[in-house]
Order: C-alpha cells, then structure tokens, then sequence
C-alpha cells in the first residue's frame, strides 16, 4: 500500500521544516547545490524565516508522505525571471515519482507569478537530474562553469502559449 504523498509550499510558520530537509539534501548530495552544509548551519532561525516567507524571492515546497518530508523544491523570482534553484528527493524515496511531480509545483508557482520560462543550471555530470529534467520538459541551453570551475548545464523549460 501506498502511502499519499502531498506537496505543500513552505510558509514562516514552517522555516523549521525547510532547514532540516536542506541540512539533510547537504549531506547527502554535497554537490549539487552552491550552498554548503556548514554555511547552512550558521544561518540564523530569523533568516531561515525570511527564505520561508517567500519575501526575499525564493519559494520552497516540500514534499510529505506517510508523516515524513521527502522531498523539496525551490525557486527564486526576480523581476521577469524564474529559476529552479534548489531540487531533492530522499535517496530511499527516488524512481517514485515525486521529483517530477515537485517540479511541476514549482512550474505551477512560476506561471502563476507570471513566469513562462523557468531556467536551472545542473551539473553535466549529474545525469540522473539531467534526464529528470528533461522529462519535465526542460531543454537544453548553454554550459558554464560554476565558481569552483566545475560544468554546469543550463536547462530551460517553456510554458505552452495560451490557446485562443
């Protein structure tokens, strides 16, 4: 038997559940995010409130099945620009759907604030997220490197015209 699995957006009065899903998404994938575990841990519970209140750009939401949080997405929006910054599903928890059905929250979230095009940038090595990605619609763009020289691929997703 399955357990339902809901997404629900991060608010303040849950900051203290978007700081343990990202400790957690920092231990176990170190790489894949431009935040380190230890500078996590030094942020104050007063800016761990602002992120979670969605005020400085970023929108969080997390991913709960049977009691437990599994997943987490986030975006930042800034001006006309919307991009998916931050994706991770518990490693136990992956191949089941909810990476694909968190994205399509957040691609929600960006079309209602406005947004048709969501950009992310992955690691070429991360293959796994790439084809993720990919299957959400996202599609290939440019590389760079990243601050520590490593290759990051840009990956851009469009929302569908409306139909007159």
């Amino acid at each position: 038997m399955h357990d339902t699995m809901n997404i629900v957006p991060i608010t303040e009065r849950n900051w203290h559940s978007l700081k343990a899903v990202r400790l957690e998404s920092l231990i176990d994938s170190p790489d894949a995010f431009g935040l380190t575990y230890q500078d996590a841990k030094e942020i104050s519970k007063v800016k761990w409130q602002s992120i979670a209140s969605g005020k400085e750009g970023l929108k969080f939401f997390l991913a709960r099945s049977g009691g437990e949080i599994v997943g987490l997405v986030g975006g930042f929006h800034i001006a006309e620009e919307y991009e998916l910054v931050s994706m991770w599903v518990r490693p136990e928890k992956r191949n089941n759907g909810i990476g694909g059905q968190l994205i399509k929250e957040l691609l929600n979230h960006a079309k209602s604030q406005g947004s048709g095009t969501v950009a992310l940038h992955v690691s070429l090595d991360n293959k796994v997220a790439r084809k993720l990605y990919a299957k959400a619609g996202f599609i290939d763009a440019e590389e760079k490197n990243d601050r520590s020289g490593e290759k990051l691929k840009e990956m851009v997703w469009h929302s569908a015209p409306a139909s007159i």
